[in-house]
């Protein structure tokens, strides 16, 4: 963000040069640059007053001016601008002076006509690219004076880096309260005054919100027999030094108020509007609207727009529309100020790629209690430079009333935090300087309500760094021998992988990292059930678009090593995959993902054993000792034919699929060139976070002697095994001890469609040894359960 430190001084004083002054404020964290746009390829620049203007005799578009330059005589230039006139202070280039691209001014004659130098546009000084005419300077300029002494100050100013959560910090109001909190003097706000007409703006105008919670508030005044035209020059002057564009008193108005207050704020042509109704709504997927810069976008539902009756009229809180401009002809206008959600703005950002300087603010976070004041503020404007009958009266919808977040500051926990002592009376100015409001104070404990403007403060700790940058690093003391203690837990992600790594080494598994970014036919959106995202720029279509699954690029892996004669491959990788979801603020969905795949042998042959090949049911013992590491129990598993498993499975918990894994389809296979079979599994690590315990939990061994019993159930031929030990487990509860699945047979003494799956089962207690009546009590419950949840009946023996 660009400010003018001459129009900083509207608000408050200071002595600072623009180093000093952004010295000062990058110590407050506004990481600030001073600028001055000065041609020091040419410093010999006067100040000089037109005394008159005549026409050149032998060249319709020149004339012939006189200028005084401070000295005894007048000096004859001859310009071709068309804004040249008498009584101007103007800068003048004297002869002898070289411009910047190489062109030298001398004393020459146009014409005819004697020169004796140059009054110069402002490309031409290297100030801008305006070169539609002469620069004006304002009546204040002291005729003869250094033209570069009289900007020193007008367009000398500051680059300001605003980072995301001070929203408050961009515009001239924010940063001078910054200033005036440093330099304990005043902020001053400018005052209002409107006169208003003797129409209602309720006849005038109606607002209905459909959407509250895209926009909480919608405030609007009308303003009619308004005379658009170009803005006073100091008006052009304030928005050229900051880098934007005069265009006409109305619409500089808008943007003046912008970077005084930080709000946006919009214009509409009032005779546009269809029964003068402002609706606010969100856009229909699909629904197309043309912008004011003339191009045509395609919206989805995500997208809050400003209609009237019958269309739209701009995207809320980005751009506005064509139908609804002010243009020259425009004689009635409706102002608009409002609060939006700064998520909904954001996401609708980056949805049409266009970034305004209305996006930025509101989805940094506008104040919604700034939305009144910056509307009179303009209606005033605009009443004060165009003219125009207000009508009486606000139009303020707000339906979402956002209060204001208060706090509790303990005094000795901030001398705590920041290692030195600071008053209290200091701590109270500095916040109340920042216009905190302290209700109320109470053994040493201050209730800080935080202004509306600063939506980043939630918590104690962000008003002690609010005391701490405005009391200055520099002034807290450090101590010798200071060392800091990281005192922060491990990341889930990092525990996950610091857990899993190891394992899967000791498995024999060698780990891999590849690209994001993949090319189609690696994305697998029937499978995976994700939306593949293609890049807008990419660099080849083989990298065009973001992973879905981790499994093709390490089955890739595989083929490299089949097609180099080594069959024994065991990979495994961490990595984010992405699904495409338009609501989201990214647009996209990431979510942390957990692969492997082997081929080949389990070990080599040698003298003392026979070769082994991977297996179905061995691969999946892999599976089963890293979701127990993991902590997690009650898994179960479906079977699945997938384009990328057959035979493969689902692995559930809690009903939920949490990956899947089997032998790779054939098919997949032949399109990879690989001949071997190869066995993989993808885990989704997000939806098992808070399930995740990977800590190590001590268990004495029991003293007592266990009971074992042996179990075989008739079942369905299509009930999975993982149904009936799972009510097994629930049913014996804490004293079964463990259970094991070793035999499943069907055929002779089995019923058609059946099957019979044999359990050994545990019953240890830590506490006693177990009786036998005991165990027979856990043993028909679980007998009792099976029949009645999965239909197992006990087999005769």
């Amino acid at each position: 963000m660009r400010v003018s430190l001459e129009w900083l001084r509207e608000y408050t004083d200071f002595g600072d040069s623009a180093e000093e002054l952004a010295n000062r404020l990058t110590m407050t964290s506004l990481e600030s640059v001073a600028f001055l746009k000065r041609g020091e390829f040419f410093p010999e620049i006067t100040v000089g007053e037109v005394n008159s203007v005549e026409d050149h005799p032998d060249a319709d578009k020149l004339r012939v001016c006189l200028v005084n330059t401070g000295k005894n005589d007048l000096v004859q230039i001859i310009c071709g601008a068309p804004n040249v006139a008498s009584g101007q202070k103007v800068p003048i280039i004297h002869p002898g002076t070289e411009l910047p691209d190489g062109n030298k001014i001398e004393s020459v004659k146009i014409r005819g006509v004697q020169s004796h130098g140059m009054i110069p546009s402002e490309r031409e000084l290297g100030l801008s690219d305006s070169h539609a005419g002469i620069l004006v300077l304002r009546d204040d300029a002291a005729i003869g004076s250094n033209f570069w002494d009289y900007l020193e100050d007008y367009w000398q100013g500051l680059d300001i880096e605003i980072t995301p959560n001070r929203p408050d910090g961009m515009s001239h109001i924010g940063i001078a309260r910054e200033i005036s909190t440093i330099n304990e003097t005043s902020l001053n706000i400018p005052e209002i005054n409107i006169d208003e007409g003797e129409e209602s703006v309720e006849d005038a105008a109606k607002v209905i919100i459909h959407n509250a919670a895209g926009c909480p508030r919608y405030a609007a005044r009308v303003v009619k027999n308004v005379e658009i035209g170009p803005s006073p020059l100091w008006l052009q002057q304030r928005l050229r030094a900051v880098g934007l564009r005069p265009i006409n008193n109305v619409v500089d108005a808008s943007n003046y108020v912008l970077m005084e207050t930080g709000h946006p704020l919009h214009t509409f042509d009032y005779d546009k509007l269809a029964d003068g109704t402002i609706e606010v709504r969100s856009a229909s997927d699909g629904e197309k609207f043309t912008t004011l810069d003339g191009k045509e976008r395609e919206l989805t539902d995500e997208i809050l727009l400003i209609c009237d009756a019958e269309d739209p009229v701009a995207i809320a809180g980005i751009m506005g529309g064509e139908n609804s401009e002010v243009t020259e002809d425009s004689t009635n206008i409706l102002i608009e100020s409002a609060y939006f959600d700064p998520g909904t703005i954001r996401r609708g950002s980056k949805y049409l790629g266009l970034s305004t300087e209305a996006s930025k603010r509101f989805e940094r976070g506008a104040d919604p209690e700034g939305v009144l004041y910056a509307l009179n503020r303009l209606t005033a404007m605009i009443q004060h430079l165009a003219g125009g009958d207000v009508a009486a009266g606000v139009l303020d919808e707000y339906p979402k009333k956002i209060a204001p977040i208060t706090v509790d500051l303990r005094v000795d926990r901030v001398e705590q935090v920041i290692g030195t002592r600071i008053p209290e009376e200091e701590i109270r100015r500095i916040l109340t300087s920042l216009e905190f409001t302290i209700t109320e104070s109470r053994d040493g404990v201050l209730t800080v309500k935080a202004p509306t403007f600063r939506p980043d403060i939630e918590r104690e700790i962000d008003l002690i760094e609010e005391v701490l940058r405005i009391y200055g690093t520099e002034n807290v003391p450090s101590p010798e021998g200071f060392q800091i203690h990281s005192q922060a837990p491990e990341a889930r992600d990092d525990t996950v992988r610091n857990t899993l790594t190891p394992l899967w080494q000791g498995f024999g598994f060698n780990e891999t990292y590849s690209y994001s970014l993949v090319n189609k036919e690696y994305c697998y959106p029937k499978v995976t059930g994700k939306s593949p995202v293609r890049l807008r720029n990419p660099l080849s279509e083989e990298l065009a678009y973001l992973r879905t699954t981790l499994l093709p690029v390490l089955v890739e892996g595989v083929k490299r090593n089949v097609n180099r004669k080594e069959t024994d491959v065991r990979l495994f990788e961490f990595g984010r995959v992405f699904d495409g979801n338009p609501k989201q603020e990214s647009g996209v969905e990431e979510s942390e993902h957990f692969a492997a795949v082997a081929s080949g042998n389990t070990m080599p042959e040698s003298w003392t054993r026979e070769q082994k090949k991977i297996d179905f049911y061995g691969f999946k013992g892999y599976i089963e000792a890293t979701l127990e590491v993991l902590g997690l129990s009650y898994i179960s598993y479906k079977h699945l034919n997938t384009a990328l498993f057959k035979p493969g499975f689902a692995v559930m918990r809690n009903g939920s699929v949490i990956g899947q894994g089997g032998e790779f389809n054939s098919a997949l296979l032949e399109n990879f060139e690989i001949d071997v079979s190869v066995f993989g599994v993808e885990l989704n690590l997000d939806t098992m976070a808070t399930e995740i315990d990977t800590d190590a939990h001590y268990q004495a061994p029991s003293p007592y002697p266990s009971v074992e019993r042996d179990l075989s159930f008739v079942v369905d031929d299509d009930l999975n095994a993982a149904d009936l030990t799972r009510v097994i487990q629930e049913s014996g509860g804490p004293l079964l001890h463990n259970i094991t699945l070793y035999d499943v047979y069907a055929g002779e003494q089995i019923p058609d469609e059946k099957k019979s799956l044999t359990y050994a089962l545990k019953f240890l207690s830590v506490d006693k040894t177990l009786t036998e009546e005991e165990v027979d009590k856990l043993v028909e419950t679980i007998l009792v359960n099976a029949q009645n949840e999965v239909n197992a009946q006990l087999r005769d023996q």
